[in-house]
């Protein structure tokens, strides 16, 4: 069980967590006029993502963020990786209202409304637990989320299978279920057009095992969904306020190189998904 910490006091982390501090850290900012185009990164492969409605998955507000359990028969293949890896969980982060958008990792210094993480391990290793404090033993897809403001926009489905459940979820610690949907339409349509680097969790215990893809394509929400009391009113923390601006601060490079599947002219794209 891992000592309480709260983003409030993020610059604490490293006294009870030591990896906090490392020169491997995550979230960062991916400046595109320094990236290196990479060969190797083939599109990613997902297998086993579109889950029928008879499989249910938990549903847990666990005073940071809102989690979503996966089971490991969805995995991970492609796009570079040694060895295919097994799904865990999902989760969100995001901002307060329009003054502060949320995304953890920012392009070019433009911090997006929020970012989901679906997090998976190795196949080598047993258990998340198990993996995440070994090197690579991690692979999480991030994808930045787009909230359309003044613009009309039907409300973004597959998410709605998360957000509507969020009152079942008020407090820190109370868990649902959620019937299965297809995972992947929580992602960018195009699979191909990510970027790659060698990172960390962003919550404490901060290990260093995480082979990051953040995706070029945003995904949609309405304003509905994100701004107007559905995600950053609705979930509470230990301290029963409202979960908000859950996002760590960036990181520094310390030297390392960001890759990228395609030439980096391209900028960040929305998705109408």
């Amino acid at each position: 069980h891992l000592p309480a910490w709260a983003y409030l006091d993020m610059t604490e982390w490293a006294s009870m967590f030591p990896d906090c501090e490392g020169h491997l850290q995550s979230p960062i900012n991916i400046n595109t006029t320094a990236v290196s185009f990479s060969t190797k990164l083939e599109p990613l492969l997902l297998s086993g993502y579109d889950l029928p409605p008879k499989e249910t998955l938990p549903l847990k507000n666990n005073g940071h963020t809102v989690l979503l359990g996966l089971p490991k028969k969805m995995t991970l293949g492609g796009g570079g990786f040694p060895q295919p890896y097994q799904a865990a969980q999902l989760h969100l982060h995001w901002g307060s209202g329009h003054t502060r958008p949320g995304s953890e990792h920012t392009v070019d210094g433009h911090r997006y409304a929020g970012e989901i993480h679906v997090v998976h391990y190795s196949s080598h290793f047993e258990s998340i637990q198990e993996a995440a404090t070994e090197p690579g033993g991690l692979a999480v897809l991030a994808a930045f989320l787009q909230v359309m403001v003044c613009v009309w926009m039907e409300t973004n489905e597959p998410y709605q299978h998360i957000l509507k459940h969020l009152g079942d979820i008020k407090e820190e610690g109370e868990d649902t279920v959620v019937a299965g949907f297809d995972i992947a339409k929580l992602l960018p349509y195009d699979l191909g057009r990510y970027f790659r680097y060698n990172g960390s969790l962003t919550t404490p215990p901060c290990y260093q095992t995480v082979n990051w893809t953040v995706f070029n394509q945003t995904v949609r929400l309405s304003q509905e969904q994100v701004c107007i009391s559905v995600l950053e009113e609705t979930l509470q923390g230990d301290d029963e306020e409202p979960i908000q601006n859950n996002f760590r601060l960036l990181q520094g490079l310390y030297g390392r190189t960001v890759l990228s599947s395609f030439h980096s002219l391209e900028k960040v794209q929305p998705t109408g998904k």
